[in-house]
C-alpha cells in the first residue's frame, strides 16, 4: 500500500484512514535511514503478553489451600492404585 501524504509546518503527517485501518496503532518508532522515514508501530514489549494468561483461577488464600488438598489427594489415590 503506498500513500502519498503532506507534512504540515508544525512536522504532522495525516496518516489516511486505510493505513491507520492496516496498522492499528497510535505509537511509532521513527528511523531515519538516508533521505528515508520509516515508521514502525510502537508496541511495549508487555503488550506482546497481553491475553495469554487466564483470569485467577483462585482468588483467596482460602481457596488456594482447598485446591491443594484436593490435588494432593487425587495424587495420593493415584499411587494408591498403581500399587
Amino acid at each position: 500500500m503506498v500513500e502519498a501524504v503532506t507534512m504540515d509546518g508544525q512536522g504532522r503527517i495525516y496518516l489516511p484512514a486505510s493505513i491507520r485501518q492496516k496498522v492499528k496503532s497510535d505509537r511509532f518508532i521513527v528511523e531515519v535511514k538516508g533521505d528515508t522515514v520509516i515508521l514502525k508501530p510502537f508496541r511495549p514489549s508487555i503488550e506482546k503478553f497481553y491475553g495469554i494468561a487466564k483470569p485467577a483461577k483462585f482468588v483467596s488464600a482460602e481457596e488456594i489451600d482447598e485446591a491443594v488438598k484436593d490435588e494432593t489427594e487425587k495424587a495420593l489415590r493415584k499411587d494408591i492404585h498403581r500399587r
